[in-house]
């Protein structure tokens, strides 16, 4: 009975883990798209639900008490209140609630985005029953009893009179359920008179069948093993699917910030030529604004259409222009926060094949973490430099900062690794991902006075047309 429970276990510890995940990325969703794209907010938890049954409605719920957004028929004004008052709360941790209508189900609440001034509270509905669903025959025993408790309340399971010979709390930091298993075998449970004869006769035709085919019914227990094997195929593939669509929707909202950032630059820059009454010079702010506005909705689009396949369009790009667009976007914030930012860029620089948006994010990312590394630092200075190696193109971005934690440094491209205080850890992830579609690759140069990463690109024809 321990060896199953503990199975069980760790399956429920696996399955609350991936709710932390799901939180994460919508509650970037919901920040970045705001009440004017809570679609992309509803699609993205309707594919959730489709693939993790348990996750009976998501909730996205305004502190203020203004618009919000559910995957339930319609909104529940206690649920509401439930939800809101958890995420005010909330200190940064993950709240759990029982649930306020279904028995056996709970809420897991987060508050978004993660600090003081949080505009939402972001719920999952879940299921406690199905958290400790087995497929494992032992647990249909009449004898056997697992119940899942949230403090003194039973969410799941039954209770009986048998000790508990089994209690251990989940393995999810965020989600310290507790499982209690216990078992008190009968020999009435299995020797019943109708046991007895039903075992009598099934062991006499099971005899005869192998007496009679034991090759057919061989090749049929070869077939259900090979049906079986194909179904776990089919939910792993499904499974893996829906986690890369929420790294990709919370990499992707995480990327909104470029263009936000320029627009809200122009549009300071508007107001103060507006009060001088230098009106003949808004023609080019609102028009830098609908350029970023346009790359924003261009993001967004990305996301929608990322499950559909098809190739992504190259072109030559400038990777001096696309160094000089981020360099205009933070050049005042920089100066603003005392920061040296500086650029050394080669003459003449071939362009390389690929996005230019997706390259003007990549050199964005960098940028803006170093300015964030250099914040507290005694000198301040970020230089951003490329060079031409002739088959390829060396973009480099270096700071004086406090340089990488060493328990992250060997993970540092992997989504949700961050040592830095507040971060989502999706930047470099998606850098990642952008570089390598283009051929290239990305680094972090080992060098003890300076913090430099380092992107390579293979240069004019030498990239190749990558898939999306």
């Amino acid at each position: 009975m321990l060896d199953e429970a503990a199975i069980l276990h760790r399956q429920a510890s696996q399955r609350a883990d991936q709710h932390d995940a799901h939180l994460t990325a919508l509650s970037a969703i919901a920040v970045a798209g705001g009440p004017g794209r809570q679609d992309l907010f509803l699609d993205v938890g309707a594919s959730i639900q489709r693939f993790y049954p348990r996750i009976r409605a998501i909730d996205l719920v305004s502190i203020s008490g203004g618009a919000g957004a559910t995957t339930r028929p319609a909104r529940d004004p206690e649920t509401d209140r439930i939800i809101r008052e958890a995420a005010m709360a909330s200190t940064g941790k993950l709240m759990l609630r029982p649930g306020p209508g279904v028995s056996g189900d709970y809420l897991l609440v987060k508050r978004s985005p993660n600090k003081d001034a949080a505009r939402f509270g972001l719920s999952l509905e879940v299921d406690a029953g199905a958290l400790i669903d087995s497929e494992s025959p032992f647990w249909s025993r009449p004898s056997v009893r697992r119940s899942l408790w949230l403090g003194d309340v039973m969410l799941s399971g039954a209770v009986s009179g048998q000790a508990v010979q089994f209690e251990k709390v989940l393995g999810s930091g965020s989600q310290p359920l507790v499982l209690r298993a216990a078992i008190s075998p009968r020999v009435g449970d299995l020797l019943t008179v109708t046991n007895v004869v039903s075992l009598v006769v099934v062991v006499s035709l099971l005899y005869a069948a192998i007496l009679v085919g034991m090759r057919q019914i061989a090749r049929a227990r070869s077939a259900e093993r090979a049906a079986r094997l194909h179904a776990q195929d089919a939910r792993l593939a499904h499974a893996s699917r829906v986690n890369a669509l929420g790294e990709m929707a919370s990499g992707l909202a995480h990327e909104l910030t470029q263009p936000l950032t320029a627009i809200l630059s122009q549009v300071q820059a508007g107001r103060l030529l507006s009060t001088r009454g230098e009106f003949d010079k808004l023609s080019q702010i609102f028009g830098d604004s609908e350029s970023q506005a346009k790359r924003a909705a261009a993001i967004l689009d990305r996301l929608r259409r990322w499950t559909t396949p098809g190739d992504i369009a190259r072109q030559e790009v400038s990777v001096n222009s696309a160094v000089m667009s981020v360099y205009v976007i933070l050049r005042a914030e920089a100066t603003r926060a005392g920061i040296d930012l500086e650029h050394d860029l080669a003459p003449a620089l071939p362009p390389v094949l690929g996005d230019g948006v997706e390259i003007e994010q990549v050199i964005f990312n960098l940028v803006r973490n170093a300015m964030d590394a250099v914040g507290n630092a005694d000198r301040r200075r970020i230089t951003v430099t490329t060079r031409d190696l002739g088959d390829a193109i060396v973009l480099t971005v270096s700071d004086t900062g406090p340089g990488v934690s060493a328990d992250v440094r060997n993970r540092l491209f992997e989504p949700f690794v961050t040592d830095k205080s507040g971060g989502t850890g999706l930047g470099l992830a998606l850098c990642q991902r952008l570089v390598e579609r283009m051929g290239g690759e990305i680094e972090l140069v080992e060098d003890p006075s300076t913090t430099r990463f380092r992107v390579t690109l293979p240069a004019g024809g030498q990239a190749s047309e990558s898939k999306r």
